[in-house]
């Protein structure tokens, strides 16, 4: 069955997946920005300008054709640059001069020629991870070409009117550029993993699939329950009663520990009046004596009237 996605659909799952394309749009940027900082190699590039002009003379009609070979003739010099009646010198100077060994092939690559449409001069264009050495290899190969040709063509039209110098800053990687390709692919990324996880994902999520994608007669909805917030709900009720109970048990053990303690107190009381006998009062007009106090007043008044019957005793 063929599925089709409305613009209204579209963006719904662009929402819905927003944070998947915002991350793979991070991801790809900081990948391009760490390719293009600490794993591509900078190069250089160095440029020679080259001059093909013939001696002039009186006649116009001659300067004009001259010209116009010359101009003929750069794309001839082109093919002299990059063959090996030039590189094979060049690389033997450059190993003298520089220490640096190189092949042709990989010489040749380093080389590029463009020139301007109608234009007598041409430029010879280095590449090379060091800006210095780019520099120096353009010079040889621009003065290298220049002998060739005069030998070759036997032709001295060839003058160097630029010579190359070290250039200060790389023109590869790009770093904007490379951060922007990283971006781009990133955010493409994002949203193609975003469709395709819901193209894949064949659950039902509404009526109108079910009606309009399949053809079914819609006769009712049944409400659903959803087990999880039971769980929930019952895992609620259980922790409450277990903290009531708990609540209750502790109620129940301060309530047996005050009875136990007031239960102490009434024994510790009783043991205590069982032990000292309540010791009657007896009431006077002006106070209130106990008994153990009134015996010993009657002893000292005895003791006091016996007082002169003990001497007269003692006199006989």
């Amino acid at each position: 069955m063929e599925q089709t996605i409305s613009l209204e659909s579209l963006f719904r799952i662009l929402r819905k997946n927003l944070r998947l394309i915002v991350i793979s749009t991070v991801v790809g940027t900081i990948l391009a920005a760490i390719i293009t900082f600490f794993i591509m190699t900078p190069k250089y590039s160095a440029s020679v300008d080259i001059l093909v002009n013939r001696k002039q003379d009186n006649a116009v009609t001659n300067q004009l054709s001259d010209q116009q070979a010359d101009v003929q003739m750069i794309n001839t010099y082109k093919d002299i640059i990059t063959k090996a009646v030039t590189l094979d010198p060049v690389r033997k100077e450059v190993k003298e001069q520089l220490g640096y060994s190189v092949t042709a092939d990989e010489l040749r690559d380093m080389i590029s020629v463009t020139n301007q449409q109608n234009s007598q001069v041409f430029s010879v264009s280095v590449k090379d991870t060091d800006a210095a050495r780019s520099a120096t290899i353009a010079n040889i190969i621009a003065k290298t070409f220049k002998k060739k040709v005069a030998k070759i063509l036997e032709v001295n039209n060839v003058s160097i009117i630029a010579k190359a110098t070290k250039p200060k800053e790389a023109v590869s990687p790009r770093k904007k550029l490379n951060i922007a390709i990283g971006l781009v692919v990133g955010l493409f990324f994002g949203v193609g993993l975003a469709l395709l996880s819901e193209l894949t994902d064949h659950n039902v999520k509404d009526m109108e699939y079910l009606t309009d994608e399949l053809g079914l007669t819609k006769l009712g909805m049944v409400g659903h329950y959803h087990t999880a917030n039971s769980k929930k709900k019952k895992g609620r009720s259980r922790a409450h009663r277990s903290s009531t109970t708990h609540t209750h048990r502790q109620t129940y053990q301060t309530t047996n520990a005050l009875t136990n303690d007031q239960a102490k107190v009434a024994t510790s009381s009783a043991d205590l009046t069982a032990s000292e006998p309540v010791q009657p009062i007896v009431k006077t007009a002006s106070s209130q004596i106990t008994a153990p106090q009134a015996s010993s007043r009657s002893n000292r008044l005895r003791t006091n009237d016996d007082l002169p019957r003990r001497q007269s005793q003692k006199r006989i």
